[in-house]
């Protein structure tokens, strides 16, 4: 697992005007609460965050370097700008490196599904995360899976199916669905509409069945033809 650090300055307030200067230079405004852990307020390098945050997320270990402490957290919550979408608040919560923590995961979903790539299957992701719980320091970064596995339409993946460390305990519901393939709707209308069309219905442009004669305008009729022979 990744190590990611912050280096973080302690503040002793928290007015507006000070926050509006804190983020002209540059900087988030930020907290970190939590296990036996006197909140402390702090601001950190809007850039370096940003780094972390890419690779860390929400679900790793991120380790906030403040005032002479290293103290293990994990990101709890970030406000954005409305208009700009800028960080403009941060909150970590402190974790006990002893103690289990529950927190989301992201999913990652890699390869290639055949179902989908060779007989036109849709593929369906119900969630991209789930819920775990382990100590602080088995606490994956993401889970992957693997739809590769999905050779066939109608195939599924349920939470009970994702491959995890036995040090990590999935707490969703085992039988939740993760992904599926299913048959596109417009092969389902298609398959509807053929099944619908009576047997026998013959269709513009399509041929006549052989031996069906049709007679054409102005072609004479049989029976005329043999009253004409008898007033000879």
């Amino acid at each position: 697992m990744a190590e990611f650090i912050l280096e973080a300055n302690e503040r002793k307030v928290d007015k507006q005007s000070q926050l509006t200067e804190i983020r002209d230079n540059k900087r988030v405004p930020g907290i970190i609460y939590g296990f036996s852990q006197k909140p402390v307020v702090i601001d950190l390098d809007y850039m370096a965050l940003l780094k972390v945050l890419k690779g860390a997320g929400t679900s790793s270990v991120v380790t906030v370097k403040v005032s002479g402490k290293s103290i293990k957290t994990i990101v709890r919550a970030y406000q954005q700008d409305p208009v700009s979408d800028k960080i403009i608040h941060i909150d970590f919560m402190a974790v006990d490196a002893k103690k289990p923590i529950t927190t989301k995961v992201p999913l990652e979903f890699i390869g290639q599904s055949r179902a989908v790539r060779e007989q036109g299957g849709q593929l369906n992701k119900k969630i991209n995360t789930v819920n775990v719980r382990c100590l602080p320091a088995d606490l994956p970064d993401k889970i992957q899976v693997d739809i590769t596995v999905f050779a066939d339409l109608g195939q599924k993946l349920l939470i009970r199916d994702l491959k995890v460390s036995d040090k990590v305990t999935i707490t969703n519901d085992p039988n939740d669905p993760v992904v599926n393939v299913t048959v596109p709707k417009k092969i389902i209308l298609q398959a509807t509409t053929e099944a619908a069309k009576p047997e026998g219905e013959v269709v513009a442009g399509e041929a006549k069945p052989e031996g069906e004669v049709v007679a054409s305008e102005g072609a004479a009729k049989p029976e005329a033809g043999k009253k004409a022979e008898s007033k000879k």
